[in-house]
């Protein structure tokens, strides 16, 4: 018999306040049982299922994902409660799920009655104003049935009822383009209620008017902070009183967060309540609501701080694992002192603290386009008047006389390491940093008998962590942005560690609302103001692509085609905008190119991004042209876009994107291979017409022949960059040199991946030298070699797996397990004596093709499965 677990609406767990109108439901089996012969689904507006809304009677599938909600339309507030059983192979009827829920938000403009409030001043320029702080209270005259909190802000919030913190959400309501978009969130409030309530709401700067992106531009989405909340009571006798924000809030900026943002930090004193002597203002606002849809951002992970006193006789505390995320401490002085501290990821040379990895300069006030055009030409000495750091990554905290507690709440920083300046005796037992990131379920792991690959492995999935709060960012210190390259070169990677269904989905929406009109796409999403930088950078190949190969990726990977239906429409102008800038930019190249018309080139592309600086290309401002990668990636993204069109059943544009694909990949022979395989040791020129599927034949193997020896010529390192750092070992493992693939991973020489693990890392470098950033994710996307590959675990379709483990290099042994969206799949295998041991187990409702390092290949269903075979190095 079968067993349905894992009852997810829209990939959550119990949702309240979605706004999806089909919501998706995803489950996974257990059991004893082989197959699903069917399923059905019953959705009820009571927990005893009394009152159905929808029943899909038994459906005849085996499938477990992508299955739409079909009943009458939902309603704003409607809660609906959802349980499954399916049948087995025999017909075997499974009991009911366990029941699972979801609940509607608000749907309708009509339904906000509350109004936007703001605090009794106007900003002026130049100025930062203190933390916001609102308050009303209300008496609840009768026994309380339900109560739902709705609450947004252009800003950041915190909302406590009755002292207790509502909800656990970090940095509320998260980030979209809030020239377009604000999410909010919905709290169910019931326990929390009593006869008479206070509810408080703080409101700080973040992403609306704080410091964003690499020069910390100020006010980008407006000048004045804003909060939107609401909240229902029903009664048990089911009448309903609506609490709702307007200019009864009481309210005053006198409490103890005196600075707030997100970047540079905080000023708190703790000796400061607020008054709430004044009164809220009510504020115009037109942007358009939206519920979340996404998992919420939490604190996670504590780590210890550990004390040490460094050369120059600074205090020192370290954490012991580079982070994004709080510190909090409790401290004991007299009123008055002041404790301050400075955050940094890595200690410089002479073992004190550094900033220099991520700071730049900016001036002290406001600035405008002029001067964010010379920050960004690196002309900061045409710029008048003082200079300051970004981000300053900075805290000072003023004791109250007695026990303080102290949690950071409005502000992130990435570190590791904390500097003290203060004559407070400190605890640094007392001291905690505290890891923050959008709550999403692991999924997977990796381990071998390498333990640096495994410290490898633990680094990346700490870079995820680091930078994956709500949106995903390129790194939590110098920019924090959402670049589309670093998303769609880390997808796959991301999905083995973590379930991140409704964090991409909610992340492409961002990325939709970031399209220009004419199709291109900005490099960054959300928006983060400087135009003319992520605009005029939107558009490069391997970055704005992530509009079309994430939702590719995410379909194969979670068998769910509405992704490319929700996206088509952005997909296909970006690739119409693609076919409408193809050409060279000179005319005589144009003229001497038969395959003018399939060449990409125009606009301004990043290329590779990142190599070692030996190989790297000259900066953007020397005009270099990157037609090498740009029609390889035109080839590339029509490929992609030829097969989204054909499952959708859009042939007009299959062909057309077909049309453009073959001749990109001619285009691409007659400028780079028409003379035979590039003769050159940067990997990256080879790598690429490989793993795009630019070449075949005799052609493809000249140009492996041509990497294999650039590999050996360079010592075995790695010298690829950002775009083609993800295919270097997969194209090896293809040339069938998975040897030459295992040295470079295990490669403990600069440039690699584990000369980072011996230079003390506990995250992932930027670059293969560590000057920038030590906290970015995409040099770990050679992750997902480890599991596809040296595990072997891919999704070869629905309810499908091909599990194609592969030896080599130092390694002994190896496993590692995935929770699929069809179930859990694991596989350990070692090597003794001359054989290869190896244990695969694959989940119900499933069937794998098992291929052995001896090319001996067994069709299997659930269960474990052992296999023992002959292997000679």
């Amino acid at each position: 018999m079968l067993k349905v677990r894992n009852l997810k609406i829209e990939y959550l767990s119990n949702p309240i306040g979605i706004d999806r109108k089909e919501p998706s439901i995803s489950y996974t089996l257990e059991g004893d049982s082989c197959f699903q012969s069917a399923y059905r689904l019953v959705f009820a507006r009571d927990e005893v299922f009394s009152d159905i809304a929808y029943d899909t009677g038994k459906v005849a599938s085996s499938g477990m994902t992508g299955i739409r909600y079909r009943g009458p339309l939902l309603k704003s507030r409607e809660r609906i409660y959802v349980r499954c059983k399916v049948w087995d192979e025999n017909d075997i009827e499974s009991e009911w799920s366990d029941i699972a829920f979801f609940e509607m938000g608000l749907l309708n403009p009509s339904d906000w009655k509350a109004k936007w409030i703001t605090g009794d001043y106007t900003p002026k320029k130049n100025i930062r104003y203190p933390v916001d702080c609102f308050k009303k209270e209300f008496t609840a005259a009768r026994a309380v049935k339900r109560a739902r909190l709705y609450i947004t802000a252009c800003g950041l919030y915190e909302a406590r009822l009755n002292g207790r913190r509502v909800g656990d959400f970090c940095l509320a309501p998260g980030w979209t383009d809030y020239r377009r978009r604000i999410q909010y969130q919905t709290y169910d409030v019931t326990d929390m209620l009593q006869s008479e309530n206070a509810l408080e709401v703080w409101l700080a700067d973040g992403w609306w008017r704080g410091s964003i992106g690499a020069f910390g531009p100020t006010h980008v989405y407006g000048r004045q902070t804003k909060l939107l909340c609401q909240l229902e009571i029903q009664y048990i006798d089911e009448t309903i009183e609506t609490i709702v924000s307007d200019e009864t809030f009481s309210w005053s900026n006198d409490g103890p967060i005196r600075f707030a943002d997100l970047k540079d930090g905080e000023v708190f004193d703790a000796s400061m309540t607020p008054s709430y002597r004044g009164k809220a203002r009510i504020v115009k606002e037109k942007i358009t609501l939206s519920a979340s849809n996404n998992v919420p951002v939490r604190m996670q992970e504590s780590f210890p701080a550990k004390l040490f006193i460094t050369p120059a006789g600074k205090k020192m505390l370290d954490f012991g694992q580079n982070i994004a995320g709080f510190v909090a401490f409790k401290v004991r002085g007299e009123k008055g002192q002041k404790l301050c501290m400075r955050f940094g990821e890595t200690l410089d040379a002479n073992g004190e603290l550094t900033q220099t990895n991520f700071q730049l300069l900016k001036p002290v006030n406001e600035w405008g386009t002029v001067t964010a055009f010379l920050l960004v030409s690196g002309k900061l000495n045409l710029i008048k008047g003082e200079k300051a750091p970004t981000p300053k990554q900075e805290l000072e905290f003023i004791c109250s006389g007695g026990e303080d507690s102290y949690c950071m709440r409005f502000a992130v920083f990435g570190f590791r390491y904390a500097e003290i300046e203060t004559d407070v005796d400190i605890d640094p037992t007392h001291f905690n940093a505290i890891a923050v990131y959008s709550d999403m379920e692991p999924t997977g792991d990796f381990i071998c008998s390498n333990p640096k690959v495994n410290r490898f492995v633990e680094n990346t999935r700490w870079s995820m962590k680091g930078n994956f709060l709500d949106v995903p960012t390129d790194c939590p210190t110098r920019e924090r942005l959402g670049w589309t390259g670093d998303a769609q070169i880390f997808f796959n990677t991301a999905a083995y560690f973590m379930d991140v269904r409704a964090f991409f989905r909610k992340w492409l929406l961002d990325l939709e609302d970031a399209q220009l009109p004419d199709g291109k796409l900005p490099a960054v999403a959300p928006y983060a103001g400087i135009d003319f930088m992520y605009n005029n950078a939107g558009g490069s190949v391997g970055w704005s692509d992530a509009a079309v190969l994430i939702p590719y990726r995410y379909w194969k990977r979670y068998g769910d085609k509405s992704i490319l239906s929700d996206f088509y429409g952005m997909m296909r102008k970006y690739a119409l905008f693609m076919i409408k800038n193809t050409g060279h930019k000179k005319k005589k190249d144009a003229k001497a190119n038969p395959y003018n018309r399939y060449v990409y080139e125009k606009g301004v592309h990043l290329g590779e991004w990142l190599e070692p600086e030996e190989f790297r290309d000259p900066d953007l401002r020397s005009g270099i042209s990157h037609v090498e990668e740009c029609t390889a990636y035109l080839h590339y993204t029509m490929a992609h876009m030829t097969e989204i069109a054909e499952v959708l059943g859009k042939s007009e544009d299959a062909a057309l994107f077909a049309e453009y694909a073959e001749g990109a990949k001619r285009a691409y022979h007659w400028l780079f291979l028409r003379n035979g395989a590039p003769d050159t040791d940067r990997q990256a020129k080879l790598v690429r017409p490989l793993a795009l599927g630019l070449v075949d034949g005799e052609m493809k193997e000249a140009v492996q022949k041509r990497l294999i020896r650039a590999v050996a010529n360079y010592r075995h390192r790695v010298n690829t960059g950002f775009l083609s750092t993800p295919f270097l070992l997969p194209v090896l493992t293809e040339a069938g040199r998975m040897d030459l693939a295992y040295q470079l991973l295990e490669n403990e020489e600069a440039p690699g991946w584990l000369a980072e693990v011996n230079a003390g890392a506990t995250t992932v470098w930027e670059d293969w030298d560590g000057k920038a950033s030590h906290n970015h994710y995409a040099p770990g996307s050679v992750c997902e070699w480890l599991f596809d590959t040296v595990a072997g675990i891919r999704i070869a379709s629905e309810n499908r797996f091909t599990i194609a483990p592969h030896p080599g290099g130092t390694l002994t042994h190896a496993k590692a397990h995935y929770e699929s969206v069809y179930g859990r799949v694991s596989v350990e295998w070692r090597l003794q004596d001359g054989r290869f041991f190896l244990t695969i187990i694959i989940p119900c409702n499933t069937t794998a093709t098992i291929i052995l390092p001896n090319n001996k290949q067994y069709t299997v269903n659930r269960g474990m499965h052992v296999y023992e075979t002959e292997w000679n190095v």
